[in-house]
């Protein structure tokens, strides 16, 4: 005969917050390997673990601790979640789907105008260009929250025509490939911080491949099971300790460290 446990609604309610704060952890832990394409939906599933004061049911001390282990920079975490607590109530598929630059633009609006369906969307597919356009002529001269940040500076650089065709070009690529497309000057910020000063992405997936290749030869060195399992585990964490490195690169897009 089957036994029925029936929770004290306490209980129950402890349960079901533990449920939603692993739920909305582990949307964060997925989020990670992409981190500059996915900081928005970080932002969204940190503020709701912020605003429920949820980071004590998965084990953390504080936020800070949270933020620690997550594996993304304090500068980026505290960001997308500003940015996603000017967005309440906002659906996931929405909020994420904007891109981050329009949605720190549409911040300037009233929430009675930034949280409509049609404004988000424009902030998911209008161009960034276009986007500031349009919103400095919807504020039509009103004092904007985002005056008070950093300026906008031109930067430039002689080259021969060819060559900048090129340059142009493969940067608009490389925009695309990290989900800054419209947002040249972060590619380019991105691209010099990749190979300056840390890991290389490229290298670590080079070597990421080198260990791989060895877990296959694995299968014909006669080792145990038990043996097998302990060499794959060792070059597992030796690949995602490359892939952390080189992807503290990429979680310096809105920090600007």
């Amino acid at each position: 005969m089957a036994t029925v446990t029936i929770l004290h609604p306490v209980a129950e309610e402890a349960e079901s917050r533990k449920k939603e704060a692993r739920e909305h952890w582990k949307a964060i832990q997925q989020a990670a390997p992409l981190a500059s394409s996915n900081s928005l939906r970080v932002g969204f599933h940190a503020a709701i673990l912020k605003r429920q004061n949820l980071f004590g049911i998965l084990g953390y001390a504080s936020e800070k601790e949270a933020q620690e282990a997550s594996g993304f920079k304090a500068a980026t975490w505290y960001n997308v979640i500003r940015i996603a607590e000017a967005f309440p109530n906002t659906k996931e598929s929405l909020f994420i789907a904007m891109k981050l630059t329009n949605a720190e633009c549409l911040m300037d609006f009233p929430e009675s105008k930034r949280l409509t369906e049609y404004w988000l969307r424009r902030a998911a597919t209008d161009s960034i260009d276009t986007f500031e356009a349009v919103v400095e002529e919807e504020m039509n001269g009103k004092e904007k929250p985002s005056n008070g940040r950093e300026k906008i500076v031109t930067f430039s650089t002689k080259m021969p025509r060819s060559r900048k065709k090129a340059v142009e070009a493969g940067l608009l690529e490389f925009a695309k490939s990290v989900g800054v497309e419209g947002d040249e000057s972060r590619a380019l910020e991105l691209l010099v911080q990749e190979h300056t000063g840390g890991v290389s992405l490229i290298e670590s997936i080079q070597k990421a491949m080198e260990r791989i290749g060895k877990i296959k030869e694995l299968e014909s060195s006669g080792l145990s099971a038990d043996e097998i399992l302990e060499k794959v585990n060792v070059e597992l964490e030796e690949m995602a300790a490359l892939f952390r490195a080189a992807l503290e690169s990429f979680q310096n897009l809105e920090s600007g460290e």
